[in-house]
């Protein structure tokens, strides 16, 4: 955590598919599904090249939808959306899940909060902050809307000139 906040993390900026990391989160996070449950993801996403930190986006991308399956019930729908702007990818994991009470959200990406309606089940409230300062160190950022008991919709927005770190 310390050499996070410090900026002492040495990340590797390269080019890779998109679809390489898409499909490996799916592919992990199935194993997680609840009864009924299904990730619906973009296939026509072959020719997306990133620059980006490949172990930064998938660590952010498996937290966002592993937190999506824990948090919406059986019989829901994960939606992994895909967005090519000119001048930036938009990765958006949207859930059908409990959401976050609207006085609770200025906290979201605090370390170790949790949500009143998510004290009972496992986590430990970290997976947000540290995805968040990730992304941040790397010049792109992590957004999120929620309505209580609808869902949440978390938004990757990574510019496409990425400065090298």
């Amino acid at each position: 955590m310390e050499r996070l906040e410090s900026g002492k993390i040495k990340y590797q900026v390269e080019n890779f598919l998109l679809s390489k990391i898409v499909n490996e989160v799916v592919y992990d996070a199935n194993m997680l599904l609840k009864t009924g449950q299904k990730i619906r993801y973009p296939e026509n996403i072959d020719d997306y090249v990133v620059q980006f930190d490949q172990k930064t986006l998938e660590l952010v991308l498996s937290n966002l939808v592993h937190n999506a399956i824990k948090y919406s019930p059986e019989d829901s729908t994960i939606e992994l959306l895909v967005e090519n702007n000119a001048d930036k990818l938009t990765l958006k994991v949207i859930d059908e899940g409990i959401g976050i009470p609207k006085k609770e959200q200025i906290h979201i990406f605090d370390r170790y909060f949790r949500a009143k309606n998510a004290l009972l089940m496992q986590g430990t409230g970290i997976g947000l902050n540290i995805a968040r300062q990730h992304l941040e160190n790397l010049g792109a950022s992590l957004e999120f809307s929620s309505i209580e008991n609808k869902g949440s919709t978390f938004i990757v927005n990574i510019p496409k000139k990425q400065n090298t770190v």
